[in-house]
């Protein structure tokens, strides 16, 4: 048959371009392993055929993969893509995406080496320009409800139910940059916060989010330097610390033992029996579950940021809304068995 022959989809494109990757791989992968398994020599064997060279999603696969490659030279990425979340891409790839996962070929320092990379490399501190916009922004449409110092007004304490969100008082671990867009532009189902959508840009909506987590939340962390390097000239700060003496919101105590029995019937299949994020589903989980004896959750996860985690869940995780189910005083318990059994058992490697 001598019929019109269809030209290539978008997918047999992406097929094809990746085919391309894997042959490339296999013949030059003795070349690349001699000049060096650093994060560059990683990055431009890994992932510069789909990202491009300079980081910036300029690549022969860029055209026939949607949606497209992440760029990682804009501003939007500076402002949402942590270091942990990349970490979790590299390693488990991203869902409706061509990033697939390289835990397969690529070890744990391999994978925090090119991540590394590409955060000093590529990414960059927005232009103070932006910062002023978000500064001028927030003046125009937030000041009102949330304050002029960000710890929300003080008209809004006794007229709002609940209360406007205070930033001040916010662990930047708790409220992250991507759930601060999803909320700007959609709305808080249930609170005063309306949808700006229909008022701000995209651009405007991530200028503002950016200047609320530097100026109230103090959010100043930067791409960190390759691991390795000697020269760092943006490390990679703690988290900011909490305040682990804290007491559990609305008055309650919580009772460890009945928090214990919960936990191991429920919680741990996820987060593990010994609250290190490997409990039987974790491997099944994208991103993976929390793992409460990690650095960064001593450090930021004090009773209040628990109780407030279990009762309203984690947007973008398999982490459900609790309070559905549970009683305060239930979510106090698992909160307390939480953070007495994991949070503050080993107090070590955090200063």
């Amino acid at each position: 048959m001598h019929g019109r022959t269809r030209a290539p989809g978008l997918f047999t494109t992406a097929m094809r371009l990746m085919a391309v990757a894997l042959v490339g791989y296999g013949l030059l992968g003795t070349a690349a392993q001699a000049a060096g398994s650093g994060g560059a020599g990683l990055y431009r064997e890994h992932c510069a055929v789909c990202h491009g060279d300079k980081g910036d999603g300029n690549s022969r696969a860029q055209q026939g993969l949607n949606p497209p490659p992440r760029d990682f030279t804009t501003a939007e990425a500076w402002e949402q893509l942590s270091r942990e979340r990349m970490l979790t891409s590299v390693s488990y790839g991203r869902p409706d995406t061509a990033m697939m996962a390289f835990s397969g070929r690529l070890d744990a320092a391999q994978i925090a080496s090119v991540v590394d990379y590409v955060r000093t490399a590529f990414m960059h501190r927005p232009t103070a320009t932006r910062q002023d916009n978000g500064a001028r922004l927030y003046k125009k449409h937030c000041a009102a409800c949330h304050g002029d110092g960000g710890a929300g007004a003080t008209w809004t304490q006794n007229s709002l139910n609940p209360p406007p969100r205070n930033f001040t008082a916010t662990s930047p671990d708790e409220l992250t940059a991507e759930r601060m867009v999803t909320s700007v532009t959609h709305g808080r189902p249930g609170t005063a916060m309306m949808a700006f959508s229909g008022r701000l840009s995209e651009q405007e909506i991530l200028a503002v989010v950016g200047f609320v987590r530097a100026t109230f939340m103090h959010v100043t962390s930067g791409p960190a330097a390759p691991v390795g390097t000697a020269a760092v000239t943006r490390p990679d700060p703690l988290p900011r610390r909490a305040d682990l003496k804290q007491l559990l919101p609305q008055g309650l105590i919580g009772q460890v033992e009945a928090g214990r029995l919960f936990y191991q019937e429920n919680c741990a299949t996820c987060h593990g029996l010994k609250g290190d994020g490997n409990g039987p589903r974790a491997g099944f989980i994208q991103p993976p579950p929390r793992n409460f004896t990690s650095r960064e959750s001593r450090l930021t996860m004090n009773r209040p940021a628990l109780f407030a985690a279990i009762s309203q869940g984690k947007r973008g995780t398999v982490m459900p809304a609790w309070s559905a189910v549970l009683s305060d005083q239930q979510i106090a318990d698992v909160a307390e068995y939480v953070f007495r059994t994991y949070i503050t058992a080993e107090k070590k490697t955090l200063n």
